[in-house]
C-alpha cells in the first residue's frame, strides 16, 4: 500500500518539475524547458528523495483509506514554522522546512 514504482516522463506544457502519483508509482515529471535545454531538475532534489516518496506513500495510504479529495487536501494544509529567529507559513509537504526523511513539515 506505499509507493513502490517510479516512472519518469516530461512536462508537455509549461510547468516547473514535479510530483505526484499513480495508484502505487511515484511520477517524476521533468519541465519541458529544461528538458529541451539539456538541463536536469532532478539533481537539486535528490537529497529530499526520501522525503518526496514519503510524502507520495502519504497520499496513496490517504486515498486508500479516505478516499480522492481527503488525499488531496493534504497538500492544503498550512502551519507556521519557527526557523533560524523568522516565522513562516508553509505548507505541510514544502520539503525544504522538513526536518527529517517523512516528508511532513512540522512545528
Amino acid at each position: 500500500m506505499t509507493i513502490n514504482d517510479f516512472a519518469f516522463a516530461c512536462a508537455v506544457d509549461e510547468s516547473p518539475a514535479y510530483f505526484t502519483y499513480e495508484k502505487e508509482t511515484m511520477l517524476v515529471i521533468q519541465s519541458k524547458v529544461h528538458s529541451k535545454s539539456g538541463m536536469s531538475d532532478f539533481e537539486k532534489i535528490q537529497p529530499f528523495m526520501e522525503g518526496l516518496i514519503s510524502h507520495e506513500t502519504i497520499h496513496v495510504v490517504t486515498k486508500k483509506l479516505e478516499g480522492a479529495a481527503t488525499s488531496d487536501s493534504i497538500d492544503d494544509l498550512e502551519i507556521i514554522v519557527r526557523r533560524d529567529g523568522g516565522n513562516y507559513q508553509v505548507t505541510l509537504n514544502n520539503i525544504l522546512f522538513a526536518e527529517d526523511a517523512s516528508g511532513i513539515v512540522t512545528p
